[in-house]
């Protein structure tokens, strides 16, 4: 596919993102509310193609890739954080099941239609045990943003062949009816995700719903001539770039909400009056705008990079996957300066409960803080990898 296809493509998703917009906006303050995305939301959702960015066309997708996935999501995240945060855990998740054997993506896509799905890819006490011709999996996986709405869940899991059997790492595709949702996500920020926990008890499935670690995370599809583009997307690389797209469209919408009550609202205990006669404030403004900027330049850079080498079979180098996280870690530190500069500028009315403003801080300070993204590991892989010496997690 062409990349003026693709930039055409996602110019009609993300118009079709702002045609909804009004709505997600409108759900936003109740997704906070009640812990989840508002069933009206995902419906608009479901109309802009979102949720397919990352799944073939033969199952109604797009096979669109890093950068469509980035660019749409942050588009999502100016109307609603929570949002924009399921729709990259689905179109993530679905990119995974295209790891899996083809028989089970058969099930999965048996509609011909993208999936909503969860996943979480860390974790070590549960288990798939063989048994017959299948696995019995036992285990309880946190943090599963979107799992409210999914239809699939992947979880990490240790594999054994026999009871006795040493242990290998690997992961299992559940089916809604193989788990139970726990209540379990109570925070300040990014509650609408609802990024519960999900069980499974002695549950039965078959063996093409478990695949080796290194078949799902490791390079073998991205080298492999047959592999279809998405399967050759990097998926450690591409995670950490895409999961911060909607605070990445939360801050634009905190500095967009900040400039224009600017006109209206003083500088307390000042002459100013209204903020934007300050020049401290206009620069300080044009100092958060700044950083935005920078954070969306920085996961362009590493989206297009994950993109550009799964169009071909030389998967990513060591350098260039710890430059991709490092890029991460510039972008996700950032947008945390970026909101505390505009919680400065704004004032102490932003932390009331009913201003959006707050919701909005809550949410980006929460969701650049994720992991596998956040700036103290990342900066230390990318530092590792300028230094030459050995990175400090395998997850590179």
């Amino acid at each position: 596919m062409s990349s003026a296809y693709k930039n055409e493509q996602t110019s009609q998703i993300i118009a079709r993102v702002h045609e909804i917009g009004p709505i997600l906006h409108e759900n936003a303050a109740q997704a906070d509310r009640e812990r989840r995305v508002p069933d009206a939301s995902l419906a608009a959702l479901e109309t802009t193609g979102v949720f397919g960015i990352n799944t073939l066309a033969q199952n109604g997708g797009q096979e669109g890739g890093a950068r469509m996935l980035l660019d749409v999501a942050s588009a999502i995240g100016q109307y609603c954080t929570n949002a924009a945060w399921i729709a990259v855990i689905s179109s993530v998740s679905s990119l995974l099941t295209l790891r899996f054997p083809q028989s089970l993506r058969d099930r999965v896509f048996c509609d011909g239609r993208p999936v909503r799905m969860a996943s979480v890819i860390v974790g070590s006490s549960n288990t798939a045990v063989r048994d017959r011709d299948g696995y019995r999996v036992t285990g309880e996986w946190p943090f599963g943003s979107n799992i409210l709405n999914s239809e699939w869940a992947i979880g990490v899991v240790q594999i054994r062949e026999s009871p006795d059997a040493p242990q290998e790492p690997g992961y299992v595709l559940l089916h809604r009816d193989q788990y139970d949702i726990k209540d379990t996500w109570f925070t300040i920020g990014m509650r609408g995700t609802g990024s519960n926990n999900f069980v499974a008890r002695d549950q039965w499935v078959p063996a093409d719903q478990v695949v080796r670690a290194e078949t799902l995370l490791g390079p073998g599809f991205e080298a492999a001539a047959d592999s279809h583009f998405l399967q050759r997307l990097a998926p450690v690389s591409m995670f950490p770039t895409v999961i911060i797209s909607g605070p990445l469209g939360a801050a634009r919408a905190a500095l967009e909400l900040t400039a224009q009550a600017s006109s209206r609202r003083p500088v307390t205990y000042s002459k100013y009056q209204p903020q934007n006669t300050s020049g401290a404030f206009v620069q300080g403004i044009g100092a958060a705008g700044a950083k935005i900027d920078t954070a969306e330049m920085f996961l362009q850079r590493a989206a297009d990079t994950i993109d550009a080498a799964a169009q071909g079979t030389t998967p990513l180098s060591l350098q260039d996957r710890a430059m991709i996280r490092n890029c991460c870690a510039h972008a996700t530190h950032n947008l945390a300066d970026a909101m505390n500069d505009i919680a400065w500028l704004h004032g102490t009315a932003l932390f009331a409960e009913a201003n959006p403003l707050g919701r909005l801080w809550r949410d980006v300070n929460t969701g650049v803080r994720h992991a596998i993204a956040a700036s103290p590991l990342c900066y230390e892989i990318g530092g590792a990898a300028i230094l030459g010496v050995a990175p400090p997690t395998p997850l590179v």
